[in-house]
């Protein structure tokens, strides 16, 4: 992907700033994993867990998946059916992204994000904290991971519509690489299908 949108300034800026704050959030996994050694030692080795750290650790996998979807999305690794996308014309594939882009993609971060910013505006009138008394306190901070990753996720999903838009209408039918996700599928399931075709002739 990265040959394709560097001939788009546009593209290329927006998948920058998606990028550069995906990789960034990605060093919080470093804090999660440390944190669950903390209470895992803590719970079996002194049986006294503390959760506060259990709750810290759901929010940094919040945070860890919230951002990692705008990622996903730029680099064209999230999950889909690719065995039926890949046997598509090139065209036909520009075509199905741009469609899914703006009949589903698109308005689900509008609806999520409308009702998002109420979410986090009551939990941040209301102080929001945990029900546990040695929980964490100001779930409002955790609860607004939610608004700004989909501000993330719609300007990923925006690069990604100008970039088939662009290479659609200029009849570019190159794609940069075969998603490893999909190759890794082929391999696996080429033989089975082989087999199938053989025993059918």
């Amino acid at each position: 992907m990265q040959n394709n949108y560097a001939r788009i300034p546009i593209v290329s800026f927006l998948n920058k700033i998606v990028t550069k704050v995906a990789e960034t959030t990605a060093w919080l996994n470093v804090a999660l994993i440390l944190i669950i050694l903390t209470q895992v030692t803590l719970r079996y080795g002194f049986h006294n867990g503390l959760v506060a750290l259990e709750e810290l650790i759901w929010h940094l996998y919040a945070v860890a998946f919230m951002f990692g979807i705008s990622y996903a999305i730029t680099t064209d690794s999230h999950i889909r059916v690719d065995i039926i996308h890949a046997n598509m014309s090139i065209k036909s594939q520009r075509i199905v992204e741009i469609l899914g882009i703006l009949l589903l993609l698109m308005p689900f971060i509008v609806i999520i994000l409308d009702h998002s910013l109420g979410w986090v505006s009551e939990s941040y009138r209301v102080l929001e904290s945990s029900s546990n008394p040695t929980g964490l306190s100001y779930r409002w901070i955790i609860k607004s991971i939610i608004p700004i990753s989909l501000v993330l996720m719609f300007i990923a999903a925006l690069a990604k519509l100008i970039e088939e838009s662009i290479f659609l209408i200029s009849h570019n039918n190159i794609r940069n690489h075969t998603p490893g996700r999909v190759s890794m599928i082929k391999h696996l399931f080429s033989p089975q299908f082989q087999n199938n075709n053989q025993e059918k002739n």
